[in-house]
């Protein structure tokens, strides 16, 4: 019984209404390791319940990044005034954590809105694990691992059973009703043998406070950026 108690703070946070959070911001370094080679990234992400992501890059240039749910992504170079703009899937606003998090899609990690479905459901030693799919067969099988209902572990398959990649999430931390990972770790092996190891490190994370980063707009003047012609 003093297990289950001691639970109950926690499935109020899981199960907190959508977008509990107006806004979330936070620091973040993003330090990949590739063929032994080490690169930083430091950015600070503003996130708003509307879909809205900006993320202001100090390292290692100084540029924004603003995007939706929708996967309409702009670039911005404050130093040149120059503006990129796309539109795919891979750049909406929900494949960054914070998101995920504030619109309380931990048990999926927002895997369904790419259109997986779950799967089958055990547990073993205290951890549950479930599978997802994917209808495309070109996409990896994915299995979730949580630990009092917050995911640790992901483990990401090819069809024909080769190991993809492998994340760990942890030091969780809650800010009022929004809980989040402090660490995350990613793990994707190549075809070749090196292996390649992303560590993202969140910290000053802010709940409902304002930041006029939040607000950020590219300037109306600002120029399609030029991008280098492929090599003949």
């Amino acid at each position: 019984m003093k297990n289950k108690l001691l639970l109950i703070p926690l499935l109020l946070l899981v199960a907190a209404p959508l977008y509990a959070q107006r806004k979330v911001s936070a620091d973040v370094e993003v330090k990949t390791v590739i063929d032994g080679k080490l690169n930083t990234v430091t950015k600070s992400v503003y996130c708003t319940n509307n879909g809205r992501l900006v993320a202001k890059f100090s390292k290692p240039l100084p540029y924004y990044v603003v995007s939706n749910s929708k996967g309409e992504m702009n670039l911005y170079r404050p130093d040149t005034n120059e503006v990129l703009s796309d539109v795919d899937p891979s750049f909406s606003s929900n494949t960054e954590l914070i998101m995920l998090f504030m619109s309380g899609r931990i048990d999926d990690l927002g895997l369904t809105s790419f259109g997986y479905k779950a799967g089958s459901a055990t547990r073993e030693d205290g951890f549950v694990k479930k599978t997802f799919k994917s209808p495309d067969t070109t996409k990896p099988d994915v299995e979730i691992v949580y630990e009092n209902y917050l995911p640790i572990y992901c483990e990401y398959t090819a069809q024909d059973g080769r190991m993809l990649s492998k994340k760990y999430l942890s030091d969780y931390k809650t800010y009022g009703r929004f809980i989040l990972p402090q660490r995350v770790t990613d793990i994707t092996y190549g075809v070749k043998r090196d292996s390649s190891i992303v560590r993202t490190i969140y910290s000053n994370v802010k709940v409902d406070v304002d930041d006029p980063n939040f607000d950020f707009q590219i300037p109306a003047n600002a120029k399609p950026m030029k991008l280098d012609a492929p090599a003949q």
